[in-house]
């Protein structure tokens, strides 16, 4: 699965290219315990494995190489993202990179305001997005990620109804 960023223009936006990964997935309520929650401290979890709900600290990843793993965070403790929504991607051959990007920009947009309670072009806050590539998709991937994030911050908790 590779990282996409949205097209939303905000100063100091770190996210400006493409990672190369596996798949990913997260929901954004720290009250309700994901895998994410478990422990203390970072924890590698595999793209594949990501679900809703589960916060991360991915804005260091690497650029342009395959991932396995992305750190992951419980949500209550202080992190860079969360996870905000799962879009499947229709099965059948691999639709290209330009299909995926675009449906996951679409889809996470509409997703956005849903997720954080205000539109997105009114949001301070910013998302990027996990997609499969040719090579995860082969190994059956076909999950789009979701991923919101408020650019230059940690957060403790979710981002789920912030309204900001």
């Amino acid at each position: 699965m590779r990282r996409g960023n949205s097209h939303h223009v905000l100063a100091g936006a770190v996210l400006g290219a493409l990672v190369l990964l596996s798949g990913c997935q997260s929901t954004g309520n720290s009250a309700t315990v994901s895998p994410a929650d478990a422990g203390g401290g970072d924890t590698a979890l595999g793209v594949l494995e990501l679900e809703v709900g589960t916060c991360l600290n991915d804005v260091d990843q690497p650029l342009a190489q395959d991932l396995t793993d992305i750190p992951s965070v419980p949500c209550n403790e202080p992190h860079q993202s969360e996870v905000f929504a799962e879009v499947t991607v229709d099965s059948g051959e691999y639709p290209g990179v330009d299909s995926v990007t675009a449906q996951a920009t679409s889809e996470c947009m509409s997703e956005f305001g849903r997720f954080v309670g205000l539109d997105f072009a009114a949001s301070r806050l910013n998302y990027h997005f996990y997609y499969p590539t040719a090579s995860s998709w082969a190994l059956g991937d076909r999950s789009i990620y979701c991923v919101v994030f408020d650019p230059g911050v940690e957060t403790a908790g979710t981002l789920q109804g912030v309204a900001r």
